[in-house]
């Protein structure tokens, strides 16, 4: 079938309701991300939030960190790190240290954040935003594709004041060279769909509410990567590895997916950042509607097959990443659906089992 390109991944973004606790949703993430290696998923995105329940990881390559050992197969990116929230030095060598201990697994995940509760909490002004991203993802760049940093800008410095060294030797390097593959996050606007076009750079976009605007991002991104001078294959290459996030639950059929579902993804968009988190806007629809905008993926094993077979049709985008935890769902049902997805939903897809 033509859904061969296609591939998977998880999302985990640790929330807390009322029911759950800041420890269950930390270990609920690590233990999906464990069994998403063992079922033959490709890839793992770990979010990073602070200050609110709705997220709790702070820094996603701690998170991955831990998965990094006690999986072999399965990439581990970071969905997204916040460039203009932390020291460049810092997170490159975090993310080289990540590399290193998951023997090159590590997708490089990157936004420029939007909470401004989250910039406050770490009193940096919003307004310098796109400057921080820039200067900080120059100076990353920089360090794992020469070793060396020497960088003075209007926000950071690396070296800084001293009279110790004119420039900064990045140890470890990443084990992927030039570097680790890096995925832009788009949620909300198309500027940063253009950036990662204009870089070269694959992406992973929000849930937006048609397939229709899927492919008209899509071909967005197309038109932007030629005018910026890449050939055919390249653009082509990365889209298929770009994807989607789309939240999914496969059960035994479309009334009892629904009906387990519903409560936890409705919590979790009753609030409007939220919504625009995951890209699905800022007015708030009911659970009906959402299923009718093809906003979530679900139903028995065929359903969710078939609207696969579709997806990938209309959109022609190369993977998805499946929220099957949105708004913490029961571990037990979040597990069994992934199951079901690899060993029912996948067969039909590839005409193999993983």
């Amino acid at each position: 079938m033509s859904q061969e390109s296609l591939h998977f991944g998880i999302f985990c973004l640790t929330n807390v309701p009322e029911w759950s606790t800041e420890r269950e949703a930390v270990h609920k993430g690590i233990e999906q991300i464990n069994l998403a290696d063992k079922l033959g998923f490709e890839e793992a995105w770990v979010a990073e939030h602070n200050a609110r329940r709705y997220g709790i990881i702070s820094s996603s390559q701690l998170v991955l960190a831990a998965c990094a050992g006690t999986t072999s197969r399965i990439r581990l990116g970071s969905g997204v790190t916040r460039l203009p929230m932390n020291h460049p030095l810092k997170l490159a060598e975090d993310f080289s240290l990540l590399d290193v201990i998951s023997n090159g697994r590590l997708n490089f995940g990157i936004g420029k954040a939007y909470d401004l509760l989250e910039f406050q909490s770490y009193d940096i002004d919003p307004d310098e935003r796109d400057e921080r991203y820039q200067e900080t993802f120059d100076i990353i760049m920089q360090g794992w594709r020469t070793g060396e940093i020497k960088y003075h800008g209007k926000h950071f410095s690396v070296p800084g004041r001293g009279e110790q060294a004119e420039e900064i030797t990045l140890m470890p390097r990443p084990l992927q060279q030039p570097h680790p593959p890096v995925f832009v996050m788009v949620s909300q606007t198309e500027a940063s769909l253009r950036a990662a076009a204009r870089q070269g750079f694959a992406f992973v976009l929000g849930q937006m509410p048609t397939w229709e605007d899927m492919a008209r991002l899509v071909d967005i991104y197309r038109e932007e990567a030629r005018d910026a001078g890449y050939s055919y294959d390249e653009i082509d290459a990365n889209v298929a590895r770009s994807s989607q996030l789309k939240a999914i639950h496969v059960s035994d059929d479309r009334e009892t997916a629904a009906k387990e579902y519903e409560k936890g993804l409705m919590w979790y968009l009753s609030v409007l950042s939220n919504r625009a988190k995951v890209g699905l806007g800022l007015n708030e629809l009911t659970f009906q509607q959402y299923l009718d905008k093809g906003a979530i993926l679900l139903g028995s094993s065929d359903d969710v097959a078939q609207q696969l077979e579709d997806y990938k049709k209309v959109t022609g985008i190369g993977g998805l990443v499946g929220w099957f935890d949105a708004g913490s769902q029961p571990q037990e049902q979040v597990l069994r659906s992934m199951t079901k997805f690899a060993e029912e939903v996948r067969p039909q897809l590839t005409g193999t089992s993983v």
